[in-house]
């Protein structure tokens, strides 16, 4: 069970309808309305009467709300003699992420950044599943940063959106690519083998409508969730994959990648990269990491 889901239960009890306790709750009314049902579906029972209006408690909901205040009082009195304690000493920013960019823009921030970050204690989480849930651990302090491309589906909602700070970190391209080999070997006529990524996967929803569109002859043979899996595939000529140029930039300063197609400039996909903070943060050690960044970014522009 996640703890969030106890807030939604008392906010939804108190105001009696889901766009209200949503709002309340700075997340979309869908996303609300998943998190009330989760919490149900752990329960075991409705807890709330939904032909009623305003919305009520069912008798079992009237029961779970000893135990949820309880709790809640618990968690609360817990996080506040920990915390008090821990954060005035600890220099550690919690930081969420794309793999991709964990694996390969991050650490060449960090080390661009090696002064500005000095003694800091940099905790990345590679995850951005569910990018609602991440703004909201923003807000309630669970994690500190995150690094997300600046696009439908990853932006705050309008209900939060002026609860947090963003930062420009870079542009970034997402590039056509293929080993030489492959396309060196490619007969006239015939399609090009094409590697995927996974559907309901956030670069998927980018690449895929550009390839449907696209006047290049593709045929899938492969698909993953992951970046680093579709260029270990495309260096070893199995196909056609779209990569974020900052994974890729080793690769093509070797050779062993090259782009594809490079007379269709409209295979080209332009995107930004954003930093979000919580306004409200309070931390020395948030502010000396969004300090360092945005010198870095200053210096260097671009991701280059």
């Amino acid at each position: 069970m996640d703890f969030k889901w106890l807030d939604d239960f008392m906010s939804l009890r108190e105001l009696g309808n889901f766009g209200a306790a949503a709002k309340a709750r700075h997340v979309t009314q869908s996303a609300f309305s998943r998190r009330i049902q989760a919490l149900e579906l752990w329960v075991g029972t409705p807890l709330f009467d939904r032909t009623s209006y305003p919305i009520n408690l069912t008798e079992n909901g009237e029961k779970f709300v000893p135990y949820v205040e309880n709790l809640l009082e618990q968690i609360k009195v817990t996080k506040e003699d920990f915390a008090q304690v821990a954060l005035k000493t600890d220099h550690t920013v919690r930081i969420v992420s794309l793999h991709s960019f964990a694996v390969n823009l991050l650490p060449t921030l960090f080390r661009k950044g090696s002064e500005q970050f000095k003694a800091l204690n940099l905790a990345i989480n590679p995850s951005v599943q569910g990018i609602d849930n991440h703004f909201q651990a923003l807000l309630d302090g669970s994690s500190d940063i995150l690094f997300a491309y600046n696009t439908q589906g990853m932006r705050p909602s309008f209900l939060i959106e002026d609860k947090v700070e963003k930062l420009l970190v870079c542009q970034e391209e997402i590039i056509p690519v293929a080993s030489p080999t492959l396309l060196e070997q490619h007969e006239s006529g015939e399609s090009y083998p094409y590697l995927a990524y996974s559907e309901h996967t956030f670069l998927h929803n980018v690449v895929a409508p550009l390839v449907e569109k696209s006047r290049c002859p593709l045929e899938q043979v492969f698909e993953t969730t992951l970046t680093e899996s579709l260029i270990k595939m495309a260096v070893n000529g199995y196909g056609v994959a779209w990569a974020p140029r900052h994974t890729i930039e080793s690769e093509l300063t070797q050779g062993v990648l090259v782009r594809a197609f490079p007379e269709m400039t409209e295979l080209l996909i332009g995107l930004d990269i954003v930093c979000y903070r919580a306004k409200e943060s309070r931390r020395e050690s948030i502010s000396q990491f969004w300090q360092g960044l945005k010198q870095v970014v200053e210096v260097n522009n671009t991701y280059k």
